[in-house]
């Protein structure tokens, strides 16, 4: 049995600013203290600080903006590929699989959030799709604000774990507009997500839950009518919403 190896200072270090982040409830997005104020707490070195923070950004806890400060990460701990997704290379059958999973649980996810989103989640919601058709019409890329949509509404449900299943299914969002080479970007993307965000700020479960699932439904019959054309054998007609 190998001996239990003592953590350094930069590993103790970055569990202090863990149990501080911890302590004070504070949530993605919120700034960290300055730099002068760990010291002074912590009362180690400038380095061994520095290299605390950078060992904690590499775990996706924390992220730097340059000329801001050091806040915390909305990735919320989650590592890049949590399920080894990249060693997975069926691109087509890959993202089908992605897309029922979501199907199993995101409508019901959009429900939870026509019910349970506070007045400031629903603002954001509601301001997403624009900013999207926008990056869309400009020709600029719109896959990071796709996932903050559909991360937003996971957020809103009320449930947590939702939520950070969301992060890592970002991955289908980029998968999706590849395979679809972007072309349900305005039939499907900019449409169903205003349908998809009206509904969640008007409460209406009911169609928040259509919206979505129809949705990720015209996604996945895209990539089976894809798979199909390109010879490649599928029996997932099925719809498991």
């Amino acid at each position: 049995m190998a001996e239990k190896r003592n953590p350094t200072r930069v590993e103790k270090t970055s569990e202090e600013i863990i149990r501080f982040i911890i302590s004070n409830k504070m949530l993605p997005g919120n700034q960290l203290p300055t730099e002068e104020e760990f010291l002074t707490w912590f009362e180690v070195s400038r380095g061994t600080l520095r290299e605390a923070v950078k060992l904690l950004v590499a775990r996706n806890i924390l992220e730097i903006r340059q000329g801001a400060g050091t806040f915390i990460s909305h990735k919320k701990g989650i590592p890049e590929d949590p399920l080894g997704l990249n060693f997975i290379y069926d691109d087509h059958r890959l993202a089908l699989d992605m897309l029922e999973v979501r199907l199993m649980f995101e409508p019901h996810t959009a429900e939870l959030a026509a019910v349970n989103a506070t007045s400031q989640q629903r603002k954001e919601i509601a301001e997403s799709p624009q900013n999207i058709e926008s990056l869309i019409r400009r020709g600029e890329p719109y896959a990071d604000a796709d996932c903050r949509f559909h991360q937003m509404i996971a957020e809103a449900s009320g449930n947590r774990v939702i939520g950070q299943l969301m992060y890592i299914l970002h991955s289908s969002v980029s998968k999706n507009i590849e395979i679809t080479l972007d072309t349900l970007r305005d039939k499907n993307t900019v449409f169903y997500h205003h349908k998809i965000a009206r509904a969640i700020n008007d409460g209406n479960v009911i169609s928040a839950h259509w919206f979505m699932a129809t949705h990720l439904n015209l996604l996945r019959e895209f990539v089976i009518d894809k798979m199909e054309a390109d010879g490649l054998e599928t029996n997932k007609r099925h719809n498991p919403s």
